[in-house]
């Protein structure tokens, strides 16, 4: 997928209703890849055995869940401090279902060509974020105060 300039625009105006907002949302092509991750995610699952599904399938489903939404909060905000902390929690889960690819090789019966799939898909999932949390610096620094101290300001 290639992305452009406008794939990066984070104003929020008030003038633009919610379902032009919703319908470039679906357009985004990391949300699109986020999707992507979600019905890839769905179809593994979906080639496990009954005991690999219990241990496996519904926290493999969650992380493939929380993404999606928190691009779209991250994509409707033109707060710094925000698309960092969503970006951050996206990251914990992209990287938590491709750690868990090795388990799914190693202890289950499942279909590994689902396995080699999912892998794909979050590499280019990665290629697209990165690409995407570099557009944030656009949104400046100097607004934000993060009272936790995670993101200090440089």
């Amino acid at each position: 997928m290639n992305l452009n300039e406008d794939d990066y625009n984070f104003s929020n105006d008030d003038d633009t209703d919610f379902e032009t907002n919703h319908e470039r949302l679906k357009k985004f092509p990391l949300y699109v890849k986020a999707m992507e991750i979600l019905e890839t995610v769905d179809a593994l699952s979906s080639s496990m055995s009954e005991k690999d599904k219990e241990i496996y399938s519904g926290i493999l489903r969650e992380s493939a869940m929380v993404i999606p939404p928190k691009i779209a909060g991250a994509y409707g905000s033109d707060n710094w401090l925000i698309c960092m902390q969503n970006a951050s929690i996206i990251r914990y889960h992209a990287e938590y279902l491709l750690s868990s690819t090795a388990g799914l090789i190693s202890f289950t019966l499942t279909d590994k060509r689902y396995v080699k799939v999912l892998r794909t898909d979050l590499e280019e999932f990665k290629q697209l974020f990165i690409t995407w949390v570099n557009s944030f610096e656009k949104l400046g620094r100097n607004n934000f105060e993060d009272q936790w101290a995670v993101f200090k300001r440089k």
